[in-house]
């Protein structure tokens, strides 16, 4: 079974430099868009959009350090846990957008 790609995905792999398109790198690579965005939600963002810029940041900061790129796999984990507080203590990011209750029409439902 083939491993699933996402634009995300192919976004870490151009950043990490893998030109390879193995199914168990990708997985890998996956795994590693999984656990960064786990993290972030650990530590308090609530608004992870894969389409953010600061969001996309985050996750290429965070495997590139996982991944050890270049060698600075410390001054990236650095880097992302400061963006990754930022995010954090940012109301954008902490605050989860407000869900309605209305009826299909856009009327809101009777309680």
């Amino acid at each position: 079974m083939a491993a699933y790609t996402t634009t995300l995905t192919e976004k870490m792999r151009a950043a990490l430099r893998i030109s390879s398109t193995s199914e168990k790198i990708t997985e890998e690579i996956n795994d590693c868009i999984a656990a960064c965005k786990a993290d972030l939600k650990n530590d308090g963002v609530k608004v992870i959009k894969e389409t953010d810029e600061l969001i996309i940041r985050a996750i290429t900061l965070y495997c590139k350090a996982e991944f050890g790129f270049n060698n600075n796999a410390e001054q990236f984990r650095k880097s992302y846990d400061a963006l990754k507080m930022r995010l954090a203590l940012s109301v954008e990011y902490n605050t989860a957008p407000e869900v309605s209750e209305t009826d299909t029409d856009g009327a809101e439902s009777e309680v």
